[in-house]
């Protein structure tokens, strides 16, 4: 009688180009996330700070153009792919997927918020938890059912919208919006899978990610060219009855106080990370988690599960279970992707790199969302890159270097962030406001130090820690840890 339990993969089942993509983008996320052990996350949307001269900025300015946003979207690709190989092998044995999912992705979550509670805010582990409940939902979910409750979602809110602009304080349709909106988008993702089978996760990826980008660039051409300050006056000066110009300065008023109260936060914040205890950080860190959380469900909707799908698609096309038989796709991704996504990205950062609030409000919007839209075809350029040289008898050796930090990739992330906050921070060595260039050096130096110890961890053990205890809840038993034991496990 087999046994139909869903399994953990084989070391010799893995896909080991997957493995050398995902140890690089390691390398290329702790280079992009090394800056935020140094300043507050709460500075996020500001761009590249103020100020900064000489080596540190141009090292600032290599990272904003050649790795920000290009290796987050490269490690979303990267899970959409394990998604689809899971579902994949579960299919092909016959076993249940459900389950062992599930668990997967609540373990995940449980990971994301205790780094992001524990060790440090910038935890991106939650958002992919999310977006693989997304995922899950597109995949089996009916899309004419969804797209029902969407509408009536919707035609609910624009009902309860009307009635509250008649005058009658009616809250109902802030919620039903709320539904109908993230419905309306899955249930037509989960359309475009069922409806094209072949292109539907391509399509449906692509869109996702760029709806926002494009969002984003028309906000800024269509808000004026001007400081706040001028925007102000202007809209007082369009009030032209009492009631709407008392509107106008409430809305003013209100946006003011939303402006002081971040400034304060990034104060604050900077305050307790450079200076403050541990205790400190953990009670602010776990403050601040409720208050993000629609950024979370919004960035996992759109950018995430856009990234997922992408990567579902490279395995359902065969492109990266047997790259080898594609290297002429990846040529051409290469050569188109990398050269049009950087160049759309310096053009993007020549329009604004760095955002001052209340000044250049619209420049920046539009240059965020240009230099987000590069960061795709760059993304997969650098993808189509890594898998070319892997497979170059040149530089073969030297690609599979980064397969061991691939294999334990949530260890080593995970180990980037404690290290980061354990020596930048003020309850560590506290380093913190290292200049720009010196990080990247520090960034280096460290990750080549965690690639040694993946080489050696893995020359005795089957999985990381962190990858074994993912995989114990996954699949609801210990797999085997150690290498002799495999044979008789």
């Amino acid at each position: 009688m087999s046994d139909a339990r869903f399994t953990p993969v084989a070391v010799n089942e893995r896909i080991t180009t997957l493995d050398v993509i995902r140890g690089v983008a390691l390398l290329g996320i702790f280079l992009m996330n090394v800056e935020w052990f140094n300043r507050p996350i709460a500075e996020l949307d500001f761009g590249l700070p103020r100020g900064v001269t000489g080596i540190d900025y141009w090292a600032g300015w290599f990272v904003h153009v050649f790795i920000r946003s290009k290796f987050w979207t490269m490690f979303s690709l990267l899970f959409g792919m394990g998604f689809a190989v899971m579902l994949s092998r579960a299919h092909a044995a016959g076993r249940p997927f459900l389950g062992p999912y599930v668990r997967r992705t609540l373990a995940l979550a449980l990971f994301g918020f205790l780094h992001c509670v524990l060790v440090w805010n910038g935890d991106i582990l939650f958002d992919y938890s999310m977006g693989a409940a997304f995922l899950l939902i597109v995949f089996h979910a009916k899309p004419k059912a969804m797209l029902w409750v969407a509408g009536v979602a919707l035609a609910g809110a624009s009902v309860f919208g009307a009635a509250k602009m008649l005058g009658y304080d009616q809250m109902v349709w802030a919620p039903l919006l709320g539904i109908g909106v993230p419905v309306l988008a899955l249930g037509l993702v989960a359309w475009a899978i069922h409806a094209w089978p072949a292109d539907g996760l391509r399509n449906a990826g692509l869109t996702l990610f760029l709806l926002p980008c494009i969002g984003m660039m028309v906000a800024g051409l269509v808000t004026p060219q001007a400081t706040q300050a001028e925007r102000d006056r202007i809209a007082l000066q369009e009030a032209h009855t009492p009631a709407e110009q008392a509107q106008v300065r409430k809305d003013q008023a209100d946006a003011a106080k939303a402006r002081k109260e971040h400034a304060d936060k990034v104060v604050e914040e900077k305050r307790i990370t450079s200076h403050g205890t541990y205790a400190e950080n953990v009670a602010f860190r776990l403050a601040e988690f409720p208050s993000t959380a629609g950024q979370h469900v919004f960035f996992a909707m759109f950018f995430v599960l856009g990234m997922f799908l992408l990567g579902a698609w490279f395995i359902r096309s065969g492109l990266m279970t047997t790259p080898g038989m594609h290297l002429e796709f990846y040529r051409k991704l290469a050569l188109f992707g990398i050269p049009f996504g950087i160049g759309l990205t310096i053009v993007a950062a020549a329009i604004a790199t760095t955002h001052v609030t209340g000044v250049n409000d619209a420049l920046y919007r539009f240059s965020e969302g240009l230099a987000v839209m590069a960061a795709l075809p760059a993304c997969l350029g650098y993808v189509a890159a890594i898998v070319l040289l892997f497979h170059s008898p040149r530089f073969t050796r030297f690609m599979a270097l980064f397969a061991p930090a691939g294999r334990m990739a949530l260890t080593v992330y995970l180990a980037m962030s404690l290290i980061g906050t354990t020596v930048f921070y003020g309850y560590g060595l506290g380093w913190y406001g290292m200049g720009r260039a010196m990080q990247l050096g520090f960034c280096v130096v460290v990750f080549a130090v965690l690639l040694a110890a993946c080489h050696l961890w893995l020359s005795r053990f089957r999985y990381g820690p962190m990858e074994w205890v993912w995989r114990a809840i996954t699949y609801w038993r210990a797999p085997s840890m150690r290498l002799e034991r495999l044979a008789t496990a």
